[in-house]
């Protein structure tokens, strides 16, 4: 039976990683203020999110893996949004500790490479997550668009 982490409550706090391609914070902000001013959640912002990358990936794999695990093993943070995807969670996939997840999973939300995850999270554990809208889908209003409400509505059930 697929186990499906808690629904959000507001107040409740996401989680903003980048655990694979680069984005800035600027292109993250306008998802940031809808969920925490239009949403009522708390933001953390991971420290693969923005930062002085000059290559592809938002990190190397071991800081795009410390900053995923950080956010995934977080008491304080109720769901993990995934930035963006791109390439790059291939990478460290394998090498991500869910054992504390295991006993208390949150909702891991994003698509594209991070499909991966979701992939793994269901045929390893059979934890739900959601394959949905990142950060750059709030931008130019997108967040009022049916797509990123799903997302809202996913996540508060």
């Amino acid at each position: 039976m697929i186990k499906t982490p808690p629904y959000l409550k507001k107040g409740d706090t996401i989680g903003l990683v980048c655990p694979a391609g680069f984005m800035t914070l600027e292109k993250c902000a306008e998802c940031i203020r809808v969920l925490e001013e239009e949403w009522g959640y708390k933001v953390k912002v991971g420290a693969t999110v923005g930062g002085n990358s000059e290559t592809y990936f938002s990190g190397t794999d071991e800081e795009r893996l410390r900053d995923f695990q950080n956010m995934l093993d977080d008491d304080e943070v109720q769901a993990v949004l995934c930035a963006r995807g791109g390439y790059g969670m291939g990478r460290i996939i394998d090498q991500v500790n869910f054992k504390k997840f295991k006993k208390k999973p949150k909702w891991i939300i994003g698509y594209s490479d991070i499909t991966v995850l979701h992939a793994h999270l269901y045929s390893n554990y059979y934890i739900s997550s959601l394959h949905a809208p990142m950060a750059a889908a709030f931008n130019d209003a997108g967040y009022i668009n049916r797509y990123v409400q799903s997302l809202r509505n996913a996540l508060e059930g």
